[in-house]
């Protein structure tokens, strides 16, 4: 008989006796439990961050840690807080999302609200892009509202338009990009990954730090007020909770950096997304996904999405 070890938030003890140096950990989810798990796992193991000559965060390992395995469902952590406020005309509510303009019988969430809760993000994000910042357009807002409001969203004729209105593709949004920026992205081994993490982090950093992208801010405070409008309606859904978090709860970008430095000091592994963990034979854990060949093992599952310890014995 063996036995393994299930630790779900807030985790009774992480100790060094419990999870000795090297000992591989998968850790599940990337929310808002994460910080603090992780924080337990490495300074509270003796190690330390640092600045380096250029400014950039260091991970000094202290020897204690354990080596930790971490994916979820995108594989990414939340978006980075924003800490500026808008520059241009805010939304103070959805508009065509609002729980009046909603189906007023039972509606599948993907199929029919999720259409007008996307257009009402959008709506935001192009409201706060014309009037912030009109140089990256080649229209006025009021030009762009009345065409817009017409369109259905992901139509042809929404897409042209964006593309008539915001020459730059960086400037346009992409919702499903934004929400999976792993999807279909394949890598050949975890060192590929982590490259590809390190870039994304410090991307999402920078642009969330530099006011020159306050529309995503926009979306955030539009996601905030779809959620709360819905909250307590038939169409409430969980999906939309977590969208909204990832989108708009994020950690500051210091811990972001953090995490980044703990991945370059191999503390830290990535697993990509859609990551899905099994009991093996042998009592333990497995980790897998399709971001990256192959599967992980451990003795230990750390679940960063909710904790009291359990013990489930397997013959």
């Amino acid at each position: 008989m063996s036995t393994a070890m299930v630790f779900e938030r807030p985790a009774l003890d992480l100790s060094p006796g419990r999870l000795p140096a090297g000992c591989p950990v998968i850790v599940r989810g990337m929310g808002p439990g994460l910080p603090g798990l992780l924080a337990e796992l490495t300074e509270g193991r003796g190690g330390r961050f640092v600045r380096d000559h250029d400014g950039e965060t260091v991970y000094l390992p202290g020897g204690g840690e354990p080596l930790i395995y971490l994916g979820s469902g995108r594989g990414v952590p939340y978006h980075a807080a924003i800490e500026y406020s808008l520059w241009g005309d805010g939304v103070s509510g959805p508009r065509f999302a609002a729980p009046e303009a909603l189906p007023r019988g039972p509606a599948h969430f993907r199929r029919q609200v999720w259409p007008l809760v996307a257009k009402d993000l959008a709506y935001a994000y192009y409201r706060e892009l014309l009037t912030a910042h009109p140089s990256r357009a080649r229209m006025t807002w009021a030009e762009f509202e009345r065409a817009y409001s017409a369109q259905e969203w992901g139509s042809a004729a929404m897409r042209a338009l964006v593309r008539r209105a915001v020459p730059r593709f960086p400037d346009r949004l992409d919702l499903d990009r934004l929400d999976r920026p792993l999807a279909g992205i394949r890598f050949g081994d975890h060192a590929g990954l982590r490259r590809w993490m390190v870039g994304y982090i410090g991307a999402d950093v920078e642009r969330r730090a530099d006011p020159a992208h306050s529309a995503d801010l926009a979306v955030g405070h539009m996601a905030r007020a779809v959620r709360d409008a819905l909250a307590g309606t038939r169409h409430a859904d969980p999906w939309l909770d977590g969208f909204t978090a990832f989108m708009a709860d994020g950690p500051p970008g210091a811990w972001l950096e953090e995490l980044r430095a703990l991945a370059l000091a191999g503390v830290v592994v990535f697993l990509g997304a859609g990551v899905h963990v099994r009991q093996d034979a042998t009592g333990g854990w497995r980790a897998a996904g399709p971001t990256v060949p192959g599967a992980v093992q451990a003795r230990a599952l750390l679940d960063a999405r909710g904790i009291v310890e359990k013990q489930e014995e397997h013959r």
